[in-house]
């Protein structure tokens, strides 16, 4: 039985959506979600990220890049928490994206996105954001993230 744009929205209608069961829709939501994503409204979209990001597949992730271009930041954040249960494979692009995004929130969640075990190039990012980011809790929470991987390159603390 092929998924309804009305049953997507129905899903996502409450402020708290089960997203769990609402992830067996299955791909056959990821169009109605794309609609809601580019849409105007702002909360719904953020929703249907984070749905898009608990379906599994390649289809997701392009939807989660999608949102990761938005002009509008809480639908950025959506997608870098949605990162989170993306494959490593696709995962590591969109969060190299979100890491440099000019919101704190985004940066914020893609921090907390980045996987125990990261890539060199995902690594060299959070180091360097360890050492030059302006907000003093993202500057600790990239060098717990360094720690946490086994860095030796962490930057010494300010005194």
């Amino acid at each position: 039985m092929a998924v309804t744009f009305k049953q997507v929205v129905e899903v996502l209608d409450p402020d708290e959506p089960e997203y769990a069961s609402a992830a067996t829709l299955g791909p056959d939501a990821l169009p109605h979600l794309r609609t809601l994503i580019e849409g105007d409204d702002r909360a719904m979209a953020s929703k249907a990220v984070v749905l898009a990001g608990r379906i599994p597949g390649e289809r997701s992730a392009e939807l989660l890049s999608l949102a990761a271009g938005s002009r509008e930041p809480a639908v950025r954040v959506a997608a870098a928490f949605a990162a989170r249960n993306l494959p490593e494979t696709v995962r590591e692009d969109l969060l190299l994206r979100l890491l440099e995004d000019s919101d704190l929130g985004v940066r914020k969640f893609a921090l907390k996105a980045v996987p125990p075990t990261v890539s060199p190039a995902v690594r060299t990012k959070v180091s360097a954001l360890s050492e030059s980011e302006e907000h003093p809790a993202l500057r600790e929470l990239s060098r717990t993230i360094i720690a946490r991987s086994g860095g030796s390159d962490r930057p010494p603390r300010p005194s």
